[in-house]
């Protein structure tokens, strides 16, 4: 009896060393899972919570907001810890470094989240005899999230300018002070200079809007390409002094032998294959070029109208336009059809070809785009532009005698495409922007007809551009140039050729529209421009409602145009797991 007391008495302590072992493991094998399946989930939601942050781009002065929200992105993973984090830490991080994007090594900027918390839980198995976990278990985790951008933005804009006669409908003109001249620029040409203004400003990185805190950047040049009937540039392209404008055309005509076969003219040669600026043509009057029996004679008859009072002679007619030749032909230019401002073919009245006074500012222009700093004489060459004859510059909110050019935008387009082929930087993303202020004219209800007393309808140039391929080339060989409209009291896309609805290459979302409406009853001025619910003023300065809505335009454009840069959220930039 006394050997059997004595094993039971040692049965006994085995049995309590084992199960407290027992107890131990359990709880390790319970509770530990447990808190590492925890620990796991806390890693999820930090990530989740930090890519949630990178995402919105949560700023360091609203740590406490986004500090709550993370806590309640904790806490929906994890509902049986404690309704707090007892300890949270987001560390923000930002600047610039240099990343391997599509096997090219690019300068981005960037942001980043590093988020670190640990949450606490009440222990289901707190033994005070055994081997156990605290009453209270702390479990810990981080993670991190980036948001990258291209640092380059919009690296060009190429921005093409209505200065036809729909620039001058509506117009609201000051009168200058004891005088019974009035000011050239008509409210739609100052909401459309106010629109390039903003453009050039974006190359220093500021905006008239002074109230926006993220200014999208243009990081290169601003190029602008006004247009009326044709463009107009110097001689050499540059805007030195003692160069003859050049009223220029940009597209191809048939030859000869088309010209007989598809209008039977009788022609010897096409109408791109005259020099319409040699001396023996150039100093002709237009009654001279009327009374001609030869091929010019031929071309000027073709489309000189003698219905309106004023003639009208309109050389680049839709019958002779080339369009596969244009399309196939935009790096190079035929510019035997150019014809000098000094022409007495040019004189008014006799054409509505660049009416206006402007120019062609080239994206490698060496006086306006080279110094990013020196912006003040550009924006004082672009008021200057006109869309109106300076014969009619007094007459006085007189639409019908406020005389302009027709309306050719496919010659700004085609111009500011060869600018940026032989000039824009392919290698980052461009923005090419047409402001418009109506369709392209003269339009089949202007009545302008051919010597055969055909209508002439210009409207449909552009759309048969995109007919004949013009979309798909801008789409093949210039894959980062983006295309944005705006139009000026007109939806862009109800304009034919305009936007991908009506035929065009522009996507429908990509534009934009700005309304204005005339006041009558002010003092000083004819009319006043509104824009929106608030004038313009009759000094033609922008008012709050004005500047701002400038300025969410110009930055819809270059957003259009990838100023925001190619952005990627990365989760757990750090391996949270092995760290």
């Amino acid at each position: 009896m006394q050997n059997y007391s004595k094993q039971s008495g040692v049965a006994a302590i085995w049995f309590v060393l084992v199960f407290i072992a027992l107890a131990s493991l359990t709880a390790l094998g319970v509770e530990g899972a447990r808190y590492l399946n925890s620990k796991a989930r806390l890693g999820d939601a930090l990530e989740t919570a930090s890519l949630l942050l990178a995402a919105q781009e949560a700023k360091q002065s609203e740590d406490d907001k986004n500090q709550a929200y993370v806590t309640q992105v904790a806490l929906s993973y994890l509902p049986d810890a404690s309704t707090s984090l007892p300890q949270l830490n987001i560390h923000y991080r930002s600047g610039e470094e240099t990343i391997e994007i599509d096997g090219k090594q690019q300068d981005v900027e960037f942001i980043q989240y590093k988020v670190t918390a640990s949450t606490q839980h009440d222990s289901w198995m707190n033994m005070a005899d055994a081997p156990s976990f605290d009453e209270t278990q702390t479990i810990s985790n981080f993670a991190a999230a980036k948001k990258v951008a291209i640092k380059s933005g919009v690296s060009d804009a190429f921005l093409v300018m209505d200065h036809s006669l729909n620039m001058n409908s509506n117009t609201c003109q000051i009168k200058y002070p004891g005088s019974n001249i009035y000011k050239h620029q008509t409210a739609k040409l100052f909401i459309a200079h106010q629109l390039a203004h903003e453009f050039i400003n974006r190359k220093q990185g500021i905006s008239v809007d002074k109230s926006k805190e993220d200014i999208e950047p243009i990081e290169g040049n601003v190029a602008v390409f006004p247009f009326d009937t044709r463009t107009s540039n110097f001689s050499n392209d540059q805007s030195g002094s003692g160069n003859l404008p050049l009223c220029q055309n940009h597209l191809d005509f048939y030859s000869a032998s088309e010209e007989n076969s598809i209008n039977g003219l009788g022609v010897d040669k096409g109408f791109g294959e005259i020099d319409w600026n040699h001396s023996s043509i150039k100093w002709l009057t237009m009654g001279e070029a009327l009374n001609r029996q030869d091929t010019l004679g031929t071309y000027v008859n073709e489309t000189y109208n003698t219905q309106d009072k004023i003639g009208q002679w309109l050389p680049d007619a839709e019958k002779h336009i080339d369009y596969w030749e244009t399309v196939n032909s935009i790096a190079g230019r035929n510019a035997l059809a150019d014809t000098s401002r000094e022409s007495n073919l040019m004189a008014f009245p006799d054409n509505r070809l660049c009416r206006g006074n402007f120019m062609t500012v080239s994206i490698t222009n060496p006086k306006f785009n080279t110094e990013k700093n020196n912006v003040g004489g550009y924006l004082g060459l672009i008021n200057s532009f006109t869309s109106n004859s300076p014969i009619t510059q007094n007459s006085a909110h007189q639409p019908g005698s406020y005389i302009g050019g027709w309306s050719a935008s496919y010659q700004g387009i085609l111009q500011a495409l060869n600018d940026y082929h032989h000039h824009g930087d392919k290698e980052k993303q461009s923005t090419m922007v047409v402001i418009l202020g109506g369709g392209d004219r003269p339009r089949a209800s202007d009545n302008l007809r051919y010597k055969n007393g055909q209508v002439i309808d210009h409207s449909n140039i552009l759309k048969k551009l995109s007919d004949h391929g013009l979309c798909e080339k801008i789409k093949s060989d210039y894959p980062k140039l983006n295309l944005f409209a705006i139009g000026i009291d007109v939806d862009p896309k109800s304009l034919k050729g305009v936007t991908k609805s009506t035929g065009g290459c522009i996507d429908d979302a990509n534009t934009s529209m700005i309304d204005h409406k005339a006041a009558t009853g002010t003092t000083g001025s004819t009319d006043i421009c509104w824009g929106g619910t608030s004038p313009v003023g009759t000094d033609f300065s922008l008012t709050d409602y004005g500047v701002s809505t400038i300025s969410a335009i110009v930055s819809a454009g270059l957003n259009a145009g990838g100023a925001a840069g190619q952005k990627e959220e990365v989760g757990s930039i750090y391996d949270r797991r092995t760290q």
